[in-house]
């Protein structure tokens, strides 16, 4: 009985190792590893190396190819009159503070809805200053009042401060009007003297014997100007016979002294048109960054290697195209003067600024909080966007409107980069890659179009708005 009991005993369980009974013990899954955010300094090294690396070798070629992209482009207008009228009056106001020639004080703006009113911001590329924010206030305040009956009074008022305000831009631009004014009326006395002629000859002596500057002359040369908008300046670009012309630059200089008339005009229709600019409750600038110099290397500044990484960046590889791109640029780039290496070559440091439009529209992309007013994501500004600024509105992830452009080619530009965090290093990031291959694109396709040069329509060296009117 005791052998049959001790046989139908179990085994003694067998000694278990430390790895064994780590076997033995249900274990959780493992979490799949998590790819480590990039770090602040990681992201600016990237950005630091794409715009001297890509961007700006490529915004050079691009310019010493051609100053513009194609010809200016206005925006699209909207299908609501009052969004439309508010579009016009943010232009517009941003016209009237943009004072002098020059840069500097190109400015922009945009509305911000709030609960029960709405604030107007204001940039300029290289900061408002305290005397141009007093004026923006002080028109602000006739505006909060205006209605049928005072109409015109407000418009006079308005129109009074931004003669006095835009002295300095007025100034340049009558100098102009008056030399163009007399060398045209010497050159309409040798022609038929028709109807059209003897006029031209009679508006144009007005022009040209204007008083010295005062604010009632210049009232009264800005309305002369307007007023010859709409007949006047079509027989004068008839007379041209290319833009270079002296009656194509006079045209030039009448359109642009009647623009403060009209841009004074816009706002004070919008305000009537479109009730949430009466509710503008306060003005709030923005403090321009800093201009920066980008220093490249000299060897990302050569025209074939700029050429081979666009070709190298494109999805969709035709040998015969490409080659037909190269042997373009070879054209263009002759061995002996090579006019597009040297032009290049200048450009080893460009010192940048941010622009007016994509300070506003990085203070609006930063902010949960911020809304346009009727949801309209649209900047205005005193000037036509720059090929980058455009650029730069059309590819951003807020879908801005995109904006009218004169489409010149300006290596100076740069994207918001202060006060980053990593989130915003690596937008700006996404964004300029963005950029770069939109400009690798534009570059290909003129290459393949061996277009002429395009002609600039800079508001100091073209007819600008004119031919666009007409059109």
């Amino acid at each position: 009985m005791l052998r049959q009991s001790r046989q139908a005993m179990p085994p003694p369980a067998q000694a278990r190792g430390p790895s064994a009974l780590a076997r033995s013990i249900p274990q959780t899954p493992r979490p799949t590893p998590q790819r480590e955010p990039p770090s602040l300094a990681s992201s600016l090294k990237k950005l630091s190396q794409c715009s001297t690396t890509e961007l700006y070798p490529r915004l050079s070629l691009y310019a010493a190819l051609t100053g513009f992209r194609e010809t200016p482009k206005r925006r699209a207008k909207s299908t609501d009159a009052a969004c439309d009228a508010r579009r016009e009056f943010l232009d517009s106001f941003a016209y009237l503070c943009d004072v002098k020639k020059g840069g500097a004080t190109v400015t922009a703006a945009a509305l911000q809805k709030l609960p029960m009113s709405n604030i107007l911001w204001l940039a300029a590329n290289e900061g408002i200053s305290e005397d141009i924010e007093k004026y923006a206030r002080n028109i602000r305040s006739k505006l909060c009042t205006i209605n049928v009956q005072n109409e015109k009074k407000i418009h006079d008022e308005i129109f009074q401060l931004a003669v006095k305000k835009c002295a300095p831009r007025i100034r340049f631009y009558r100098d102009e009007l008056k030399r163009y004014a007399t060398r045209c009326r010497m050159t309409l006395k040798q022609q038929a003297q028709d109807e059209i002629v003897k006029t031209l000859r009679s508006k144009l002596k007005k022009l040209s014997d204007q008083p010295a500057q005062n604010v009632t002359a210049d009232r009264g040369l800005i309305n002369l100007c307007y007023d010859m908008r709409d007949s006047e300046i079509c027989h004068i670009n008839n007379k041209s016979n290319g833009p270079e012309s002296d009656f194509s630059k006079l045209a030039h200089f009448i359109w642009r002294l009647g623009a403060t008339r009209c841009a004074v005009n816009r706002v004070v229709e919008g305000a009537l048109k479109d009730p949430s600019l009466q509710l503008i409750s306060d003005i709030r600038t923005i403090k321009a960054p800093e201009t920066a110099r980008i220093t490249t290397e000299a060897r990302f500044l050569s025209p074939h290697e700029v050429l081979h990484s666009i070709v190298n960046d494109s999805v969709m590889h035709n040998p015969l195209h490409d080659k037909d791109v190269f042997d373009r640029l070879c054209q263009l780039d002759v061995p002996r003067s090579r006019p597009i290496h040297t032009e290049m070559a200048k450009r080893t440091t460009v010192v940048t600024r941010v622009h007016a439009e994509l300070q506003i529209a990085d203070r609006f992309s930063r902010s949960k909080d911020m809304k346009f007013v009727g949801d309209d994501r649209f900047i205005g500004c005193s000037k036509p966007a720059c090929y980058f600024c455009s650029a730069w509105l059309c590819e951003h992830k807020k879908d801005y409107v995109s904006p009218g452009t004169h489409r010149k080619v300006i290596p100076g530009c740069r994207g918001p980069d202060n006060d980053l965090n990593e989130a915003g290093a690596q937008v700006l990031l996404d964004l300029y890659r963005k950029i770069v291959r939109r400009v690798g694109q534009d570059i290909y396709q003129f290459l393949q179009e061996s277009h002429q040069p395009r002609r600039h329509f800079m508001s100091t060296e073209a007819p600008s708005e004119t031919s666009l009117a007409n059109s």
